[in-house]
């Protein structure tokens, strides 16, 4: 019998317990888009394909909010997350009907603030792209921000071709690219993330969309500690990432919205990420290489993904 993995470590620390076996699917009747509120309001609406995420990343916010999943696709503490994913049925056709009403028609769309998009099977999001291809314009939304630690470069041709025919009246990205990388260490992806692809395929993800021209932005969120930031900040400059948004995990207060038995785990794990001084020599980092006025931290810099920056 194999040892537990690192991520089946950190878990047994947190839930006191071992992680269930499987991840459990099923589906779901409710629809594909929401109007936005709390910290998404800058958006029309949040689009998830899906309920639950099978990235089961342990310092994950959804498990702390009642109103982001059921709980019973939570769990208690939050020790389903991760296990349990219902696929939205027929959630092609509920997207075109919102297309056909005109209830997306220069709309802003943050897809997803709980589930990660391309954490969804290949064959919905290829058919939702294609569904958005085929729309007239006058149904189009001004801007999709796509947020995930996945792999959208599986659909770069296609985002490619809607961004290259869709143009918006404020004149910024039709499709944005807001990529998480809060680390690139693979001894902490695999010891916080269940199911997430390792550090080197997110970039190569990247580099892939810009070569396509999307509008990417690194997401360093949440900020965990790295082996070497400015080189992989030095990279994402060359490939031309349009600026970075920030997030530094909180130990208490308002906007400490990581679970808390994650953040205990850190306080005496990793003592430095929660440490503000630490945090403020990291952000000088990243400033120094794509300078203040490209480095957005918290909720400014989520607000920016709304609006019109040019990419």
């Amino acid at each position: 019998m194999s040892s537990p993995g690192p991520y089946d470590q950190t878990y047994r620390h947190l839930f006191r317990m071992a992680p269930p076996d499987t991840v459990q699917y099923g589906e779901s009747d409710a629809d594909v888009l929401s109007p936005s509120r709390g910290f998404m309001a800058g958006f029309d609406y949040t689009m998830q394909l899906q309920v639950g995420c099978p990235g089961g990343c342990l310092f994950c916010y959804v498990p702390s909010g009642p109103r982001f999943a059921p709980a019973a696709v939570r769990g208690p503490n939050g020790s389903r997350w991760g296990f349990e994913v219902r696929t939205k049925r027929n959630a092609i056709a509920k997207f075109q009907h919102h297309l056909e009403a005109g209830d997306l028609a220069d709309r802003t769309v943050y897809w997803s603030g709980v589930t990660d998009p391309y954490a969804a099977p290949p064959v919905m999001t290829r058919a939702l792209w294609e569904t958005l291809c085929a729309a007239p314009a006058a149904w189009r939304p001004r801007r999709i921000a796509i947020q995930t630690r996945f792999r959208p470069d599986r659909d770069a041709d296609l985002l490619a071709r809607y961004a290259r025919a869709t143009t918006p009246a404020d004149g910024g990205p039709p499709v944005l690219v807001s990529y998480s990388l809060g680390t690139d260490r693979e001894d902490l992806i695999r010891a916080w993330e269940r199911a997430t692809p390792p550090f080197r395929q997110r970039m190569a993800a990247i580099q892939r969309l810009r070569e396509r021209e999307l509008c990417v932005v690194a997401t360093l969120s949440p900020f965990g500690s790295w082996h070497d930031l400015c080189g992989a900040l030095a990279q994402l400059d060359a490939w031309g990432v349009a600026y970075i948004t920030l997030l530094f995990f909180k130990a208490a207060g308002p906007g400490a919205t990581t679970p808390a038995p994650f953040r205990a785990y850190l306080a005496e794990a990793y003592p430095e990420v929660l440490d503000p001084t630490w945090q403020q020599e990291h952000l000088a980092i990243v400033q120094s290489v794509f300078g203040p006025e490209r480095v957005l931290v918290g909720r400014p810099g989520f607000a920016s993904l709304a609006g019109a920056w040019r990419c």
